[in-house]
C-alpha cells in the first residue's frame, strides 16, 4: 500500500513543450464537450433566416450550429464560413474563417432563444425540421 503524498503537477512553463502540449490536451478533454458547461445544447441544429433587411422575402441563409462549439455559415449553394462560437450574456460571439481571414462576428439571442439576430439586424429562427 502506497501512503506517500501525490507530487503536485509542474508549472506549465517548466514543462517541455510537448509535455505542456499534453497537459493541456488532457485538460480540455477533462473539460467535456461545450454544450454541456455552458448551456448551448439549445444552439444545435440548423437556424434559417427568417428576416432579411435588405432583401424581404430572401430565406436562403443558414447557420448550422454543432454542440462542441463550431458552426457552418451558408446558404443552399455553397459554404461561405467555418467558425468557433462563444457564448456571451445575451450574444453569441463567432470567430469565422472566410476568405483566408479571421473575422469576429456578435449575434443577439432573443431571451426566450427563439431567435438570433446578426449585426445588420437580420433574424435567424431554428429550423423545425
Amino acid at each position: 500500500m502506497n501512503t506517500s503524498t501525490p507530487h503536485p503537477l509542474p508549472a506549465p512553463h517548466a514543462l517541455p513543450g510537448w509535455a505542456s502540449l499534453v497537459l493541456t490536451a488532457a485538460s480540455l478533454a477533462l473539460a467535456g464537450p461545450a454544450s454541456a458547461q455552458d448551456g448551448t445544447a439549445w444552439l444545435a441544429g440548423t437556424w434559417q433566416l427568417a428576416q432579411d433587411r435588405k432583401n424581404p422575402g430572401f430565406t436562403d441563409d443558414f447557420m448550422d450550429f454543432d454542440a462542441q462549439g463550431t458552426v457552418v455559415l451558408r446558404d443552399s449553394k455553397k459554404t461561405y464560413a467555418h467558425c468557433r462560437y462563444q457564448p456571451g450574456s445575451g450574444t453569441l460571439l463567432l470567430t469565422c474563417i472566410a476568405g483566408g481571414k479571421e473575422r469576429p462576428m456578435t449575434v443577439r439571442v432573443a431571451p426566450d432563444r427563439a431567435s438570433l439576430t446578426n449585426s445588420v439586424g437580420d433574424v435567424y429562427r431554428k429550423s423545425r425540421k
